[in-house]
């Protein structure tokens, strides 16, 4: 058995967002192979305890610390990007470095954001190969995420936050004996740090709905689930409302925004009410999925593979999105999507295409069946055990 240290910045709990649901993902396919003994260790992302999905995985021994505070603007005097400086509290220090003196075969750096001991890491790794599990391509995507801010102070500081992620991940690359990533586009941008990558999908761990249809009585309405406290991703909202919405609400569709959304947002949209509803955080998705006629994919920003078509297609829910949103998805699949090359044109897509209920059916019942085996648990193990077991 392989003993792992799995050094988590953020602990994947609850599952409220994209990092946290592939971590978790992860950790149980590798737990259930029976292969490996883990210590997890990483920062609660709550004041609350961590979920018992997380403390009874078999061969699991997870060390938590008090949630990271904000470093404020002491993070542009640090070479370290804000999340990582964050994520470096002292008792996240003083937990790994005591680990760092027991052998280890593998120390497994989840996210970017994990690294910011990435020196103490090194210096104390003995014969431990290292494994870095990218949740993005962060050289590519951080800048990208940056220059699409107006406000030029906030370009501006997202801009040098961004490099500073871009010098991190670089030294991760370089001191990686394996890369896990989560698409074949993020793994041509690691083939130019190195030859061992690997592709390890996300894995679903929600949910199956079974059988549905799509019939006139449901609502004609588009649902968008995600975690909106992120400044890029409220960025996205931000670009989705202004481009979509006028179309939505002038061909009488709706939009169910389901996720944390900050409320200064949602009084500045409040004018395309009742066509555009915000609903919180909600433990239950299922009356959302029931009272939707699709699942909306249209983040312009952020890259990586978006967790969300799972929850869709999963759920039975047709997706509706732009095609540079559905990295890590097979031309198969996406040839059951409704898919559009802009926010204007998938516009069109969704008024076109949203009263065919055949059609729509069609659409969810095959996606189901594609994602079916290619992200579950079983897929996840497999590909997790070419990596470190």
């Amino acid at each position: 058995m392989k003993n792992i240290l799995w050094i988590c910045g953020r602990l994947p709990t609850p599952l409220f967002t994209g990092d946290a649901l592939y971590s978790a993902g992860l950790l149980q396919a590798l737990a259930q192979t029976n292969g490996a003994a883990i210590t997890l260790v990483g920062t609660r992302r709550t004041d609350e305890p961590v979920d018992e999905d997380i403390v009874a995985l078999p061969n699991t021994t997870c060390i938590d610390v008090p949630r990271a505070r904000s470093s404020g603007l002491r993070s542009l005097l640090s070479p370290l990007p804000r999340d990582a400086l964050n994520l470096k509290t002292s008792e996240l220090r003083a937990a790994l470095q005591r680990l760092l003196q027991l052998d280890w075969d593998h120390i497994v750096i989840d996210h970017a954001y994990s690294a910011g001991m990435l020196s103490d890491i090194l210096q104390n790794r003995k014969h431990a190969s290292i494994c870095y599990i990218a949740h993005n391509a962060e050289g590519t995507i951080r800048p990208q995420i940056a220059n699409n801010f107006r406000n030029p102070v906030r370009r501006a500081i997202m801009r040098l936050d961004a490099d500073k992620y871009r010098k991190l991940e670089n030294r991760i690359l370089q001191a990686a004996d394996a890369i896990a990533c989560i698409s074949d586009e993020d793994a041509s941008y690691f083939r130019g740090f190195s030859k061992n990558i690997h592709v390890v999908p996300p894995i679903y761990l929600g949910p199956v709905s079974p059988v549905r249809q799509i019939d006139s009585a449901t609502p004609r309405a588009l649902l968008l689930v995600g975690s909106f406290e992120w400044v890029a991703k409220q960025r996205n909202l931000e670009l989705i409302v202004e481009r979509l919405l006028p179309a939505l609400r002038q061909n009488e569709v709706s939009l169910n925004v389901v996720g944390e959304v900050p409320q200064s947002f949602r009084d500045r949209f409040s004018r395309f009410s009742p066509h555009l509803s915000f609903h919180g955080r909600v433990d239950d998705l299922t009356p959302y999925f029931a009272s939707c006629r699709g699942g909306l994919v249209p983040d312009l920003l952020g890259g990586g593979f978006k967790l969300k078509v799972l929850d869709y297609a999963f759920r039975r829910l047709p997706i509706f999105g732009l095609r540079s949103a559905l990295a890590g998805t097979t031309p198969e699949e996406q040839s059951e999507m409704f898919l559009a090359g802009g926010l204007d044109r998938l516009a069109d897509m969704v008024i076109r295409n949203i009263d065919d209920l055949a059609k729509l059916n069609r659409s969810q019942s095959s996606l189901f069946e594609l994602v079916s085996s290619r992200f579950s648990l079983e897929a996840g193990s497999r590909q997790l055990s070419k990596v470190l077991l």
